[in-house]
């Protein structure tokens, strides 16, 4: 079933069918991805500052667009920051060294937590003694 919903751009009420905003600001929006797209096929290894600047369109959209995979289809790179470290990549949300960092940390806690493991057969509490 529908539900009634804010828009998330305008504010106006609207019913909600998945596209996340009303018909008019769901319109421009995809007006918008015009825009962009033919900037990205003219500059096909931009970043995500490039497009907004060359195109003036929100760097949400453009975000909104990555994330909904419409560039993956056309071959072209399209650079953003990590979140880790900021770095410029073209896939996933981390870099190859913050995406190792974070292996290597999930490791080293792995081992830790095996270290601490407690032999329980000679606690007062162990029922069986070796007699």
């Amino acid at each position: 079933m529908n539900k009634l919903k804010n828009c998330s751009e305008c504010g106006r009420l609207y019913m909600e069918i998945g596209q996340g905003m009303c018909q008019d600001c769901f319109r421009k929006e995809q007006e918008m991805e015009q825009v962009v797209y033919s900037f990205v096929r003219d500059h096909d290894k931009c970043s995500i500052k490039e497009i907004v600047d060359g195109t003036g369109v929100k760097e949400k959209v453009v975000f909104r667009m990555l994330k909904a995979g419409r560039f993956i289809a056309s071959g072209l790179e399209i650079s953003y920051p990590c979140q880790g470290c900021g770095a410029p990549i073209t896939t996933g949300k981390l870099c190859a060294k913050c995406s190792k960092n974070i292996r290597n940390q999930a490791e080293r806690l792995k081992a830790e937590k095996n270290m601490k493991k407690v032999d329980r057969s000679t606690t007062m509490y162990n029922t069986t003694r070796n007699r």
